[in-house]
């Protein structure tokens, strides 16, 4: 039987084998590279992604509150355009000579030459 240190293969020192491990070498480096550039990429992609996400949401809260404000504008425009147009109503009745005669014979108890006013209560059996 031979012993531990006759066992022991020898290696040759050849060209060949020198040019292997250097091209191993290369590719063991190149892989590091390339998984460490594909890291970078992953990470700046998820970074994007994440801004974008965030944008989009706080955009979408701001759009959402901007449609209530409208919303409630919008439902104060009408009120207004309503009150606008009462009061235009009344500017026309207050130009109006017959409009103004019933008001004074109402509230000033006013009448015209030979008229005599009655107030009449209304009953509440009507």
């Amino acid at each position: 039987m031979k012993s531990a240190q006759q066992r022991k293969v020898r290696e040759l020192n050849s060209h060949y084998i020198e040019q292997h491990e250097t091209q191993m070498e290369q590719k063991s480096k190149s892989k590091k590279g390339l998984v460490r550039r594909l890291s970078a990429l992953g990470v700046f992609v998820v970074f994007v992604i994440a801004l974008t996400v965030i944008t989009l949401h706080s955009q979408k809260t701001v759009l959402g509150e901007k449609i209530e404000k409208k919303q409630l504008l919008d439902q104060e425009l009408a009120k207004l355009e309503l009150v606008e147009r009462d009061l235009r109503d009344e500017i026309e009745n207050l130009n109006n000579l017959n409009y103004i005669s019933e008001i004074a014979r109402r509230d000033y108890y006013l009448s015209k030459p030979g008229e005599i006013i009655f107030k009449v209560t209304q009953s509440s059996s009507d």
